[in-house]
């Protein structure tokens, strides 16, 4: 059986909405869905399976419709998806009194509970949150009905107050697939039969790297995952190191051709680190306006000079500081960041006095 594991779609969400790069942001994710909605069609899957957080709040109804509108172009794919943390099945929730197609099946039990799927010879096994937070561990010590049947766990969580998950518990329950939701990193684990889809479209800027969902095949016997990139925009880090000759146009074109290089679609996380002339301040508004930049940050060191500052202020405290490390041979790492940030703190102060 063929099938496609998904979770963590958050549609609804609006990530980096205060950058004017990310007005269409909130549009993207949906778009990303629909693609996924058409991937799902062309390869003929025969389960598409969304292990909560379908959005990132409580779905209006329009919302709803236009999500059951998109599974209806697929008929002849089977959907499972549960609520998860994000748009748990509150109180007035929508969620509540939906009519989905006839092809979705809804784990909307509030304790886990098996939905089978004749068509396919499979049991589902799942349940939805009704608040944001659940501290127990519901998906310990699941029994299987039948276990001539290819039994799938959809299950969303993973730590503290969402589910914690003792994956060796669930191993020992006999899934022949463990679909996971709720951290947004991918991480299969094939050999456990078991696996987090991670995001199908990052929605915060820690989370670097690719994107997408989990493309499967599984029979009783046999089960072969891989995780496929699919989304439309990626966090990628990009660290520069300056020399004490750096310029600012410099640093701005080095930025421009790594962004050319790894996509301008992408979303960046700029560091810079090196030494730096302790003359030259870094533009870090001027960086921020190339490509899309969501955060600059400097970690560079002024190169210092420490003989010629020593000769110049042996008399004071500064010098007295910097006599204490240099008739040092060798500088420890540690000694080295004492020295050069104690130097930058007492120019600072002496700065400050004049």
């Amino acid at each position: 059986m063929r099938f496609i594991h998904t979770a963590d779609i958050h549609l609804g969400a609006t990530p980096e909405s205060k950058m004017d790069w990310a007005v269409h942001r909130g549009d993207e994710m949906w778009g990303t869905f629909e693609r996924l909605i058409k991937k799902v069609k062309e390869d003929e899957i025969e389960l598409l399976i969304i292990a909560g957080d379908l959005f990132h709040r409580q779905p209006l109804l329009r919302e709803l419709k236009e999500v059951d509108y998109l599974f209806s172009t697929i008929p002849d794919t089977k959907v499972v998806l549960c609520a998860g943390n994000h748009d748990a099945i509150k109180k007035g929730s929508f969620y509540r009194n939906f009519e989905w197609n006839k092809n979705v099946y809804f784990l909307d039990s509030k304790t886990v509970d098996c939905v089978p799927i004749d068509d396919l010879g499979v049991d589902v096994y799942g349940l939805s949150y009704y608040k944001n937070e659940i501290t127990e561990p519901l998906y310990d010590d699941i029994q299987i009905k039948n276990p001539y049947r290819i039994n799938i766990l959809v299950a969303h969580g993973g730590d503290d107050k969402h589910i914690p998950i003792n994956k060796r518990k669930i191993m020992l329950e006999g899934f022949d697939y463990v679909a996971f939701g709720h951290i947004h990193i991918p991480d299969l684990d094939e050999a456990n039969r078991m696996a987090y889809s991670g995001s199908l479209e990052p929605i915060d800027v820690n989370e670097i790297g690719p994107r997408g969902f989990i493309y499967g095949e599984v029979t009783k016997q046999n089960l072969n995952i891989r995780f496929q990139s699919f989304s439309k925009r990626e966090y990628k880090h990009a660290e520069m190191t300056v020399t004490t000759n750096a310029t600012n146009m410099e640093l701005r074109h080095t930025l421009m051709e790594f962004i050319e290089k790894e996509g301008r679609d992408n979303i960046y996380k700029v560091t810079i680190v090196g030494y730096r002339n302790p003359d030259f301040d870094i533009d870090l508004e001027g960086l921020a306006q190339v490509g899309n930049v969501v955060s600059v940050m400097d970690r560079t060191e002024p190169d210092y000079d420490f003989e010629e500052l020593y000769e110049r202020n042996k008399d004071n405290l500064l010098g007295m500081f910097i006599k204490k490390y240099i008739d040092q041979d060798v500088l420890s790492p540690i000694q080295q960041k004492t020295l050069y940030y104690g130097v930058k703190a007492l120019l600072e102060a002496m700065e400050d006095k004049q």
